[in-house]
């Protein structure tokens, strides 16, 4: 008894009490109490026996009514902007087709730095970013790969060739997403590795915070643009935008997710996150390989 109220945070004279009320209503003597120790008796044993899965059917109800009450895993989402307006999208549906609820996820698209600034701080649980490589002190998967281009208004010099030098466009200033954004990084990057010094970088013609705000400024000749090739799709085939080519500098960047630590992602939905994004890339690349293979 003495076992059993510490495991019960009672008293042992509390024990005993109950005892005794479930003898008086059986009408049957369950405990043989003696000075130094008690013990059952039969009626007790075979009493013990019969509650012993009514116990732990109440345990396992315990818990399952604990999981279907329990607050929703929310799972807070930062992503960059082109992630969000072409990638997420469609990870969000095999998320769901996956048989998670959409309802989970708390989203919201901002720049690159951004991001990782917000996953850094633990103000979101995942990210999504762009660029050439993962973010120091961040785990990071790599998910996709992204192409940029440049593109310039019809009415643009550089139309009517169709190509211009890593050193002209390095010269040149350009309508730009605001600093801190993955095109710029890349940008940067690949325009560094082809000789252009960091100080021959021209300042931005103009920057905007957003894709759409960029392409459309391109478009009324504002100044050229490097922008996703996914982003100026539609105003390629409208004809208000025309893809300049930059000579032997290819605009690709890695497009991921990242998270604070471990080699996954800590909570359930997360993990369910990165596994539909992951399916989804694979089969877009699945596609893309059947269709080369039929030509």
């Amino acid at each position: 008894m003495t076992r059993a109220a510490g495991e019960l945070g009672i008293t042992q004279q509390a024990v005993s009490r109950r005892i005794s009320r479930l003898e008086s209503q059986l009408g049957r003597t369950l405990v043989a109490r003696g000075t130094r120790s008690s013990g059952l008796t039969n009626d007790g044993a075979a009493v013990l026996t019969i509650a012993r899965p009514v116990l732990a059917a109440a345990t396992e109800m315990e818990v399952a009514l604990g999981e279907l009450f329990a607050a929703p895993d929310i799972l807070s989402v930062a992503a960059s902007l082109t992630v969000a307006d072409h990638f997420l999208p469609r990870w969000i549906h095999a998320f769901v087709n996956n048989g998670n609820d959409a309802r989970l996820l708390r989203t919201r698209s901002t720049n690159t730095r951004e991001v990782i600034r917000l996953v850094s701080d633990s103000s979101v649980d995942v990210g999504f970013v762009e660029g050439d490589e993962p973010p120091r002190g961040l785990a990071y998967t790599r998910l996709a790969t992204d192409e940029l281009a440049v593109y310039v208004s019809p009415d643009h010099p550089w139309a009517i060739p169709g190509h211009v030098s890593p050193w002209t466009l390095a010269h040149t200033p350009l309508v730009t997403r605001e600093e801190g954004s993955g095109c710029r990084a890349v940008l940067r990057s690949a325009l560094l590795q082809r000789g252009v010094n960091n100080a021959e970088l021209a300042a931005p013609a103009l920057e905007l915070t957003s894709n759409t705000a960029v392409l459309e400024s391109a478009a009324a000749n504002v100044a050229p643009a490097v922008i996703s090739t996914r982003a100026a799709t539609p105003f390629v085939r409208s004809g208000a935008l025309t893809q300049v080519r930059v000579d032997h500098t290819p605009l690709h960047r890695q497009l991921g997710m990242i998270w604070k630590q471990g080699d996954k992602p800590s909570t359930h939905a997360a993990r369910e996150l990165l596994r539909a994004a992951s399916m989804s890339q694979r089969q877009i690349r699945g596609n893309v390989h059947g269709q080369l293979s039929q030509h």
